[in-house]
């Protein structure tokens, strides 16, 4: 019988199908919930669709993946869940990670170079142990128990594109009175793109500094980080869309509504 169930949101049948393949694999024994938002699109943000499906989702444990993993061993799911056989009801567990007080960030999962095609390590830094605790994790591949999942409903406002959904759900764990921990671990998947810092993931990026800020005065993701006041995220708008005229108008836009937000 199965305790998990993976949850994957796709727009491209071709990538899905080859993540599918390699569940078959697997020895851990699992249900699957595909969400197609091939074409013009259903959702317009994964937060939206994973809560779509989270009332569907009956075993203990649900794992949100992205679309472009390989799982490379028969046994990496199996691993997986055996990590989450540690973690408690409202911990959130991923691959990948960071720390408020360190700029690095942490994974043992691999890569695929766009340039030489190569598979190397997705990150510059190891775990420190096969099980870790941070502050955050990436998006790729992370869950936890299901009833904390169906409790605490991704936000599909703050973000409401493709972006900080997983550091959203960490954030608000590690805010709550009798809140989680939020732990990465060790296993043998691979990633196969390096993710997209757009105009899209800067303004929710900011959007999510702007919620926390009174809980934490800085907050790092493993595509973003700064300190939350407004002075600073102005900084940091500027240095993640670069001074040019194309980007003046996007750069006011930002920070006039993120003097609209508390």
């Amino acid at each position: 019988m199965s305790e998990v169930t993976i949850v994957c949101c796709y727009n491209n049948e071709a990538i899905y199908n080859d993540f599918v393949n390699t569940l078959k694999t697997q020895t851990c024994p699992y249900e699957l919930i595909g969400i197609d938002n091939s074409g013009n699109g259903r959702f317009t943000s994964c937060a939206a669709a994973y809560n779509s499906v989270i009332n569907d989702v009956k075993t203990k444990y649900v794992i949100y993946s992205h679309q472009d993993i390989l799982l490379q061993d028969s046994d990496t799911l199996a691993k997986f869940v055996s990590y989450l056989d540690r973690i408690k009801r409202d911990d959130i567990l991923g691959v990948a990670g960071v720390k408020f007080n360190i700029k690095r960030a942490y994974t043992n999962i691999k890569q695929i170079d766009n340039r030489t095609e190569e598979l190397i390590f997705a990150g510059k830094h190891r775990l420190e142990s096969d099980f870790m605790e941070c502050d955050t994790v990436d998006e790729c591949f992370f869950g936890g128990y299901t009833e904390h999942f169906r409790n605490y409903l991704f936000d599909d406002a703050v973000c409401d594109n493709w972006h900080l959904y997983a550091a959203e759900a960490c954030l608000r764990t590690k805010s709550n009175t009798n809140g989680g921990q939020i732990y990465i671990c060790d296993i043998n998947l691979i990633h196969r793109s390096s993710g997209n810092v757009n105009f899209a993931f800067v303004y929710d990026f900011c959007k999510l500094c702007r919620k926390y800020h009174k809980h934490f005065s800085f907050i790092n993701t493993s595509c973003g980080r700064s300190k939350t006041d407004i002075f600073h995220l102005g900084i940091y708008v500027l240095y993640r869309l670069g001074i040019s005229i194309l980007n003046w108008t996007r750069m006011y836009d930002i920070v006039k509504r993120l003097l609209r937000i508390e």
